[in-house]
This record gives structure tokens, sequence and C-alpha cells, in this order.
């Protein structure tokens, strides 16, 4: 297997966009899974496209720490990059490292939602865990998910955060989370050869 860094060049405009990829073929046609490098592929078409790979790593796990080595504040805010999002296991978990007053204002528009205004640095690690429904929200964070994509990509999140992952990548939540897929490979639609795992639960994480 091997665990690479790939980096795809738009030959019309020159913007890029650089991912991570887990693949027994380095030459296969994988072209990545975020929303505006597939958006830009449908427009231009895939034809115009290059890919190289920039960077391999030893392993699943060194390949994360090496995506979020490259992947950083200047490759998100280069307005030559289609990457929107910094690399990581989560979204948040890369705002906050990258990016930490973009992680605050995330944090008080979650807190608006939830119906309290500003931010409290308390909450940092329960960002949603906010106004009504606050016990049911907590509760969501003690579940931890393992979502493995047809890609071979792997995301750990928790229960909130598998909310906001589907919400970036343009993935069907419902589909993903839904009890009889869990554990199972799905076998048909946009999603087929995804795997979701449920590694813990509320009573185990208490």
């Amino acid at each position: 297997m091997h665990y690479i860094i790939y980096k795809i060049t738009n030959q019309i405009n020159g913007k890029y966009y650089i991912g991570r990829h887990a693949t027994k073929d380095v030459n296969d046609s994988y072209m990545g899974s975020g929303i505006g490098i597939i958006n830009a592929i449908k427009k231009y078409g895939k034809e115009n496209f290059t890919k190289e790979v920039i960077a391999e790593a030893e392993s699943a796990d060194a390949l994360w720490d090496l995506e979020k080595e490259i992947v950083n504040k200047d490759v998100v805010k280069d307005p030559m990059s289609y990457n929107n999002a910094y690399s990581g296991k989560h979204y948040l978990h890369g705002l906050k490292q990258y990016d930490y007053d973009a992680f605050i204002q995330h944090q008080t528009r979650a807190s608006a939602l939830g119906h309290k205004k500003g931010y409290n640095k308390a909450k940092e690690s329960n960002f949603h865990a906010l106004g009504g429904s606050k016990s049911s929200r907590m509760r969501s964070e003690q579940y931890t998910y393992r979502i493995t994509t047809n890609a071979g990509e792997e995301y750990i999140v928790n229960g909130l955060e598998f909310k906001e992952l589907c919400a970036e990548k343009d993935w069907n939540y419902n589909t993903l989370h839904w009890k009889k897929s869990i554990g199972k490979y799905i076998s048909r639609g946009k999603h087929k050869g995804f795997l979701v795992e449920q590694l813990s639960t509320y009573k185990e994480a208490a």
C-alpha cells in the first residue's frame, strides 16, 4: 500500500488541489474528494488536470501527520488553491490548529445557534453543547465513529463532528449514519464502498 500526498493542477488556470490518498496503485484515477476540486473537474473536464505525487508516508497514521504539515494555513488561504478546509482528522481539528481566530468565530456562531451569546472557552471541547438540547448534544460527543471512504481515507469523529464532516465533504449524513449501515460496507449509491464503524458509545465513554 502507498500512502501519498498528491497535487492536482488545473492546466487552464493554474489552480491546484493537494490531497491525501492510500492506494495500491499510485497511478490510479483518483482525483480527490474535496468539493472545490470536484466542481472544478466538472467545469473544466478531467482531461485538463494533471496529477503528481509530491510526498509519501510509511503508514496511514504518518500520512495524517504529513498532510497536516503540507495542507496548512498558507495553502487554504491561497487564492490559487482549491483546498477549502484544513487537513487533519476532521475540519474543526485543523481549524483550531491553524487558524484559531476562525475557530473562535465558528464557536461563536455555534453558540448563537444554541441561543446564547459569546464564546465560552470552557466549552471549547463541546462547542455544540448549548441551548435546550445541551444534554443530548453532550451525549453525542461521547459517540466515536471511524469513516472509511471508498478511496481508503479514514476519519475519526464524534457524533457532532460526523455531521460537520458530512457537510464539508458533501456526503449524505442520513445514509452514512443510518443504523443499518453501521459496520457494513455500503453496496450502492453515491457512497458505495464506504464503511462507518462505531468505536465507542455514550456508556463506554462515561
